[in-house]
């Protein structure tokens, strides 16, 4: 029913974690979704050598479907301070948000 999200990645990102589907709760909500496919650990990737992390989660109540996507930017592990913090409003802006940070912070071209 729902597949992982592609999510294209330059070669000197590595990803730690992928369970990003193309689920998205405004548009399909079912409980049984939520539970199973949002979550605080949805896609994280680490650029080494800058001592940078992407994170991207689900935060909010499941079962009453209201929360949001959030990505943040981490810097050193420093989680209590992100370096920046994104709201996506939709599974397509995530997707190009993510893009985004990619092609800035890599130093490699890449293509999606």
């Amino acid at each position: 029913m729902f597949s992982i999200q592609h999510i294209a990645t330059p070669d000197d990102c590595k990803i730690l974690n992928h369970k990003f589907y193309n689920y998205d709760p405004k548009e399909s909500f079912e409980l049984i979704h939520n539970v199973k496919y949002l979550s605080e650990n949805l896609f994280q990737c680490v650029f080494p050598e800058q001592h940078l992390k992407i994170d991207l989660g689900w935060y909010g109540d499941v079962i009453e479907n209201k929360g949001e996507f959030k990505i943040q930017i981490i810097v050193n592990e420093n989680w209590e301070h992100p370096f920046n913090v994104i709201y996506p409003k939709s599974m397509q802006e995530i997707n190009t948000i993510l893009q985004r940070i990619f092609k800035y912070y890599s130093s490699q071209e890449y293509s999606i």
